[in-house]
């Protein structure tokens, strides 16, 4: 299926420099206005509330198909949304579902080839001896969606541990290439991958994809001032097995579930709406649970100190699913945060705090304890990441630049005849 007429047609690398000569990063869609792609977001966090409420929703979505379909892109939702009006569950205008239906063509076609690949690599890394534990979206996609395609994915994440370099060569005899590392952790590539996406309004069938070995899953916060130890409760639980291919494991429901949180409230920018209505899903239990194993849960939270770290995405989950969390785990999250996270968190909707055009200090430094931790955070800010080279670490300095200039001459660099909000 290819692009429909009403989408446009972006050239995307190019798209990429003229948002960053606005002074805009973040905002590469100059042909919807930012206050219409949120009024689409906010139709999809109602339509959302409703199929979890009622088992349907009608006429919810926003008419508007091209500010819908920028909505469901960065929202994570397009696919889902398409899913869902083949199975009868959400009823919306022709032009919508049309739209909608091509989201879903689009990523089961890619999630098709992105499983294939994931247990064509946890095969050849369980025979080699490398254990692979499969995580997040490769893990929740096959085990608590409806289907794989109701799930957007970029990469498939493996944990390998202490196998790391034996996973490495794995991948290297399979023609994988070594991309950037991160905080414990390697992407890895087919030289065809791509680099960039096709399009920027609905997540393409070839848009590129990556393999990231972990070598742990502690998470690193505030510009590496503060770790979260994941990797000392790893040992203690089952692991579970992975529905797609024999030889790899995925974390059990609390564990899953844990991580899934510190993961989606570390940044706002990580609380999309797909990742709140995923939390819900491992809470409720797809997989045939009926009752989630909180006291489970909870001595994970205690052992491992996360009480102050998953409160935003506990919250935003039950906003969109109320009455989803015992009122005992949320205010305990509550009472564990530091009142700038809390603050922050309660002054959005389950739509509106994942923004991809607002860029705030406060929510940058908002897990940073303290004058001395935020210092910490700004030098680590400053001096970027070890894994980025000269030409990378040049292009964020040249977007920063442009920021602050535009934020000191808000029309500078705006684009002839943009319909971008400036506000």
């Amino acid at each position: 299926m290819n692009a429909l007429p009403s989408l446009p047609v972006i050239d995307v690398e190019q798209r990429f420099a003229e948002a960053v000569r606005a002074g805009r990063p973040e905002w590469l869609w100059f042909e919807v206005a930012e206050s219409d792609w949120a009024r689409a977001v906010a139709t999809i966090e109602t339509a959302l509330r409703e199929v979890l409420a009622h088992g349907c929703s009608e006429g919810a979505l926003a008419d508007d198909p091209v500010a819908l379909s920028i909505a469901c892109y960065t929202s994570g939702t397009g696919p889902l949304l398409g899913s869902w009006i083949e199975q009868g569950k959400l009823t919306t205008t022709a032009a919508n579902a049309e739209m909608l239906a091509l989201h879903l063509t689009h990523n089961r076609a890619r999630m098709a080839k992105l499983t294939a690949h994931a247990a064509e690599v946890v095969g050849a890394l369980s025979a080699g001896g490398a254990r692979p534990i499969v995580m997040k979206g490769m893990h929740t996609a096959h085990h608590y969606f409806d289907e794989p395609a109701q799930r957007i994915s970029s990469d498939i994440d493996l944990l390998t541990g202490a196998d790391q370099s034996v996973a490495d060569g794995i991948l290297a005899r399979l023609g994988y290439a070594p991309g950037k590392s991160g905080f414990r952790q390697r992407n890895w590539a087919m030289p065809d991958a791509g680099k960039l996406p096709r399009t920027l309004t609905y997540v393409h069938r070839d848009d590129p994809w990556s393999i990231d070995l972990h070598e742990g899953v502690t998470r690193s916060l505030a510009g590496g001032t503060r770790l979260v130890d994941f990797d000392a409760l790893v040992p203690t639980v089952s692991l579970e097995t992975w529905r797609v291919a024999k030889g790899g494991s995925v974390f059990p429901p609390p564990l899953l579930l844990a991580y899934l949180l510190v993961h989606a409230s570390c940044s706002f920018e990580s609380l999309t709406l797909q990742r709140q209505y995923e939390i819900g899903l491992v809470i409720r239990g797809n997989g045939g649970r009926a009752d989630f194993p909180w006291p489970a849960f909870t001595a994970l939270c205690d052992r491992a100190l996360l009480w102050s770290l998953i409160y935003p995405a506990l919250r935003f989950a039950e906003l969109l699913s109320p009455n989803l969390i015992p009122e005992a785990i949320l205010l305990q999250a509550r009472n564990a945060a530091a009142p700038r996270v809390r603050k922050l968190a309660e002054s959005h909707s389950a739509a509106s705090v994942h923004n991809v055009a607002r860029w705030s200090w406060g929510e940058r430094y908002m897990w940073a304890d303290g004058l001395l931790p935020r210092a910490r955070q700004f030098a680590s800010d400053l001096g970027m990441h070890g894994h980025m080279s000269a030409r990378e670490m040049a292009q964020q300095w040249r977007q920063r630049a442009y920021r602050q200039m535009h934020r000191l001459m808000p029309n500078l660099g705006m684009r002839p005849g943009s319909r971008g909000d400036s506000s």
